[in-house]
């Protein structure tokens, strides 16, 4: 972890793909799951495909899909319902331009069956959100919305928020900043590309990360932070910008 300047920070956040620019999937495609129609907004997707009514919600990060699969049945029923619905799941997809490899799970589990698909159509089919601007299966959180850019001790901040699942980008060593967001506490990992301890595991293909808890009070966070699955020494604190 070290500081940069805050104005090369602030560059450095800008340029982060997916952060700057969301990659464009918008289309059709046909996927292990059937036909597949994705409409975006921004770095926001909804999308509908063939198998049970389902439905996908979710955010980009660069060339990458994070969100929720949600189904009228399954082979299991979640214990609380999303828009709707007890048949969910986490998905991770991710994009080439000719298609996508992705992940699934049911329910908050560790996403990890084959979802894969390949482009048939370059442009939106099908009818798209009445409102643009907002998403119609968008997850409620129930905490503070921390979506934005913060400036922190670590240097500049871009959090995204899906529900309570928020990811974010900063700009010390190419960080990553992934957690839950439950009653104005972030508990979560950092993950950059060097630090001063290496972890024995990867996480999300790097082998620099820590623990983070931080706790959010209106504009401002105070937090912790640690080296690998270790103890929280260090002080992380922001504000909102």
């Amino acid at each position: 972890m070290k500081m940069l300047s805050r104005m090369i920070m602030l560059l450095a956040v800008l340029l982060v793909p997916g952060i700057s620019q969301a990659f464009s999937v918008a289309g059709s495609y046909s996927s292990s799951e059937g036909a597949v129609t994705l409409h975006q907004s921004g770095d926001r997707v909804t999308g509908r495909y063939t198998n049970d009514n389902g439905e996908l919600t979710g955010l980009m990060f660069g060339n990458i899909f994070e969100g929720f699969w949600i189904e009228d049945g399954s082979d299991r029923r979640c214990s609380t319902p999303k828009n709707g619905r007890y048949h969910w799941g986490r998905v991770t997809l991710t994009f080439d331009g000719n298609g996508f490899n992705g992940v699934w799970g049911h329910c908050d589990d560790k996403p990890a069956r084959p979802w894969n698909g390949s482009r048939s159509s370059g442009s939106q089919g099908g009818t798209p959100p009445a409102d643009p601007g907002h998403d119609p299966f968008s997850v409620t959180s129930d905490g503070p919305g921390i979506e934005g850019l913060w400036g922190s001790s670590e240097g500049d901040i871009r959090f995204r928020q899906q529900g309570n699942r928020v990811a974010g980008r900063y700009s010390s060593d190419n960080g990553e900043l992934v957690g839950t967001l439950q009653s104005g506490t972030l508990s979560g990992y950092w993950i950059e590309d060097h630090s001063a301890q290496r972890c024995i595991t990867p996480r999300n293909g790097r082998y620099f990360w820590g623990r983070i808890e931080f706790s959010f009070s209106g504009n401002r966070f105070t937090g912790r932070w640690g080296y690998c699955d270790g103890p929280l020494t260090g002080n992380w604190g922001g504000e909102r910008k």
